[in-house]
């Protein structure tokens, strides 16, 4: 067991030593799984926009293939707000101008906004997960302040690269569990 600092330094460390092979396989084994899922009753669908310099998933094929294969999906991506630690949410069209911020996110400068309420599935970035949906992110909280004002009914599901842990050991009470992990090998329901 290890607590969320070590994890992170790990994670972050196997993440920067992956291969580009390495990391297309990986990528292509996430979009196989995240093609299993029946997305015909989700309007709106959240998902992040990867730091290719952090080697996080790569989340454009899965965009591209659902604007072909569920075009009634609405794609939905953020922008962090440093000064609270917030994200804005804006509707993915195709003439919203994006931009790298100073973490190297690719985000929307403007656009349609979104309220967390009307999203019914959010895709989440994490560095690992463990098998009771509890995650590591980057430490900051975004993602956890925005998963609290989501829809009890909403989706988390998280995106690794890497396989669950069998347990994180010090999970706060603001940590947001996902409801499914999705790594390049399988998809993991928490009960």
């Amino acid at each position: 067991m290890m607590t969320k600092a070590e994890l992170r330094i790990t994670y972050k460390k196997k993440r920067s030593q992956l291969t580009e092979t390495e990391i297309n396989s990986l990528n292509a084994g996430l979009l196989q799984q995240l093609s299993k899922f029946d997305w015909k009753d989700v309007h709106y669908l959240h998902t992040f926009l990867p730091i290719a310099k952090q080697n996080e998933p790569d989340m454009w094929s899965f965009i591209t293939n659902i604007k072909i294969y569920s075009p009634a999906v609405h794609i939905v991506v953020s922008r962090s707000e440093p000064k609270d630690h917030s994200m804005k949410h804006f509707l993915l069209e195709d003439r919203i101008e994006l931009a790298e911020n100073a973490w190297g996110i690719i985000e929307p400068m403007e656009g349609e906004t979104i309220a967390e309420t009307a999203l019914d599935v959010v895709l989440v970035p994490l560095l690992v997960a463990d098998k009771a949906g509890n995650r590591i992110g980057y430490g900051k909280g975004f993602y956890d302040r925005f998963l609290a004002k989501c829809r009890p009914d909403c989706r988390k599901i998280g995106i690794s690269l890497f396989d669950p842990v069998e347990k994180i050991e010090d999970v706060g009470p603001l940590d947001v569990p996902m409801d499914i992990i999705v790594t390049p090998r399988l998809i993991y329901t928490i009960s």
